[in-house]
């Protein structure tokens, strides 16, 4: 099976990306776990997967030469809260947890960002590693070192940058993820195509069917495409403060929004970044920056994997642009990031309201999708 390894090159804080079907399974878990300060952690996971992947992980690390005590949270957004957070801490506590010891985020996005904020400010920080679910964790969320909770005002509002020493993603567990859950990842990887340009469109443009169906070799090769596009940004601007990573929140202010006006239950995150990549490209043709053929083509490419497209019609479209405005990467009023070509996306400061209030009732209505 196809094996890829990448490295996220930051210096000091540089570590590998491992990418393969059979990696948490292997033998050779001493060849890819890093040489850690402690032998004794904490593998934080949640109720769905424990039951299915939280043994052979731990024994896995064992045969690395690490012990580790299981810290099993609830599964859902809800859950990614300061309570939830102050629960993980007093476990690690109790576990044993000391300044040379790690944690072991096994799980999605949720569990990602809860146990890389915890990893970083727990004793001022203990080594991280990423061993992500999900494929939207594996292209996205557990790249790069963002982590945090929500606030009742919206995602994300608290956290760090703080990267793991390693992130290695298992093919292997995305056969167990449902439909739901792949069409969820399919977003994130969209819009790694939108950002990248012809030749991963063109990618996933030919291999719909197989990765699909889940083959293991086109998924493997689709989360190498997504994590050089998200390493080389994180390269260029670590801690989001160039206006570089700035790119990758492309269909995730809309999509931000969308969770929240629906309180994290109608969507899943990446179901909302597609809808919101929608808004973004519609928005983005209207303002005479992307051609028609361009919108067209990324309208085809997310009608051919199945995602949602359209914003209900349930939803309050002035309520979402209130929750754009206080999206917490909104600068100069409205803020959101625009293709001006496949490949070419820039970030659009002081978005007229009128104008985004037609395009985003525009794309309540089926015949534009």
């Amino acid at each position: 099976m196809p094996f890829h390894k990448l490295t996220v090159s930051l210096e000091s804080r540089s570590y590998p990306i491992h990418i393969g079907a059979g990696l948490t399974a292997s033998k050779s878990a001493a060849q890819i776990v890093p040489r850690l300060r402690g032998q004794h952690g904490v593998v934080v996971t949640n109720t769905t997967i424990a039951p299915l992947y939280l043994d052979r992980v731990q024994k896995w690390l064992r045969a690395a030469g690490y012990e580790s005590t299981a810290i099993i949270l609830p599964d859902g957004e809800k859950y990614k809260s300061h309570e939830t957070l102050l629960s993980l801490y007093q476990n690690m506590f109790r576990a044993g947890l000391q300044r040379n010891s790690f944690v072991c985020a096994l799980g999605g996005g949720v569990i990602g960002d809860l146990s890389g904020y915890a990893a970083a400010t727990y004793m001022r920080g203990v080594d991280l590693l990423h061993i992500p679910t999900t494929i939207l964790a594996q292209v996205d969320s557990a790249i790069g070192g963002k982590n945090g909770v929500n606030l009742e005002a919206g995602k994300n509002f608290i956290g760090t940058t703080y990267q793991p020493r390693v992130v290695i993603s298992d093919v292997d567990f995305i056969e167990t993820l449902s439909e739901r859950e792949i069409l969820g990842g399919l977003g994130e990887v969209i819009k790694y195509g939108l950002l990248a340009g012809d030749d991963f469109i063109s990618f996933l443009e030919m291999n719909k069917s197989e990765i699909l169906a889940r083959d293991p070799r086109c998924l493997a090769t689709m989360i190498h495409f997504c994590s050089r596009i998200k390493a080389d940004y994180v390269v260029r601007d670590e801690y989001d403060r160039l206006g570089v990573r700035a790119a990758l929140n492309l269909g995730h202010t809309v999509g931000h929004a969308l969770e929240k006006l629906f309180d994290y239950q109608k969507f899943t995150h990446g179901e909302a970044v597609a809808i919101g990549l929608v808004a973004s490209l519609v928005l983005a043709h209207d303002m005479n920056l992307l051609t028609e053929v361009a919108l067209e083509r990324s309208l085809q490419l997310l009608r051919a994997f199945g995602l949602p497209m359209q914003i209900p019609e349930a939803a309050d479209v002035d309520e979402m642009i209130a929750l754009m405005r206080r999206d917490k990467k909104a600068e100069n009023g409205l803020s959101m990031v625009l293709l001006k070509a496949l490949g070419d996306p820039h970030l659009e400061n002081d978005i007229d309201p009128v104008r985004l209030n037609r395009v985003l009732t525009k794309c309540k209505k089926s015949q534009l999708l």
